[in-house]
């Protein structure tokens, strides 16, 4: 017998396919390592996902849900009844104010105030018209109508209300300036500028300040003494002035001589008094009055006598109660 080689075996084994073929021995065909390529039109078969199946709520998911439904199911019956019976405001008020004491507690209530500019107005006065204690949640907290209610306050013209938070008010105040004493029907008053009364007050606490009597004297009193700004002796002399009628000045001198001015024109008739007294010592003499209230004549008052005497000699007319540009005309 011939034996094999296995190399030579192994190179033969090698061989193509045909060969072995062609010498009648016969071979299992290799299998084709690229896949096969299917005939006709491809087929894609989609599946429908499948459904998931929950488990069972556990008990304390069961509970919430139910407590869930139960408070939305009484809110739900509050607000009706609420609304049927016209109380939502007081529903709303319930709800508000269990926010503000949640945040009151949560460090923003007012804990502290600071004012600024204070001098007359009082710390009771301003803490009232603030509204505003450690109960009262800042964030909810209105500052506009703040302000207004401190305007509102006499000695107060002009406020500014700030929050800090958390929990501090910053208040910056502009006070009015006082201006005279108003004494009317036996009682005094300081005011300002304006004429707008501050507070009840005693002379001997506004020394320093002049002293204007009668109806409309406060309001009337910036104009009078701006007149009088140019005469400082007169003004030092001032001990009083009176308000006629609402209508006119009567100035009451510390030597008890009363200077009567007309309704309107008193800058003219203050300047024809400084001539006269420049010229004539007119205020040095021993009279009661002097009356200016005719622009084309002064007239005296002497101590000793009740009749007026005219300073230039002639007999005067008939004195009116009002100034006016045109001379009264003469009796005949």
């Amino acid at each position: 017998m011939q034996s094999l080689n296995p190399g030579k075996g192994q190179a033969r084994s090698k061989g193509s396919s045909q060969t072995l073929l062609a010498r009648g021995i016969a071979t299992k065909p290799r299998a084709s390592r690229s896949l096969p390529v299917l005939a006709g039109t491809r087929r894609v078969i989609k599946r429908s996902p499948k459904g998931v199946r929950l488990g069972r709520l556990g008990p304390d998911l069961a509970r919430g849900k139910w407590l869930l439904l139960c408070v939305l199911f009484l809110g739900s019956a509050v607000a009706y009844g609420a609304w049927i019976g016209g109380q939502t405001a007081l529903v709303y008020g319930l709800f508000t104010g269990g926010v503000e004491h949640l945040a009151v507690a949560a460090g923003f209530g007012v804990k502290k105030i600071t004012v600024e500019g204070q001098l007359h107005a009082t710390d009771a006065e301003i803490t009232a018209a603030l509204k505003a204690g450690p109960d009262t949640m800042m964030l909810g907290f209105d500052t506009d109508a703040a302000k207004e209610r401190l305007e509102a306050l006499p000695w107060i013209r002009h406020a500014q209300v700030m929050r800090l938070l958390p929990s501090t008010l910053q208040v910056l105040v502009e006070e009015r300036i006082p201006y005279a004493v108003w004494q009317k029907d036996g009682q005094t008053y300081v005011v300002d500028a304006e004429g707008v009364v501050l507070a009840p007050a005693l002379r001997e606490a506004y020394a320093d300040l002049p002293l204007v009597v009668g109806e409309g004297a406060g309001k009337s009193a910036s104009s009078l003494f701006d007149a009088l700004a140019p005469y400082g002796d007169l003004k030092q002399k001032l001990v009083a002035a009176l308000r006629v009628g609402d209508r006119r000045w009567t100035l009451k001198l510390a030597s008890g001589v009363e200077i009567m001015l007309p309704d309107d024109n008193v800058a003219e008739a203050l300047t024809s008094l400084a001539k006269l007294e420049q010229e004539r010592g007119v205020l040095e003499r021993e009279i009661a009055a002097v009356d200016l209230r005719l622009l084309d004549r002064v007239t005296v008052r002497l101590r000793e006598t009740a009749s007026a005497a005219p300073v230039d000699g002639s007999v005067p007319a008939e004195v009116p109660t009002a100034s006016t540009k045109v001379a009264p005309k003469r009796k005949t």
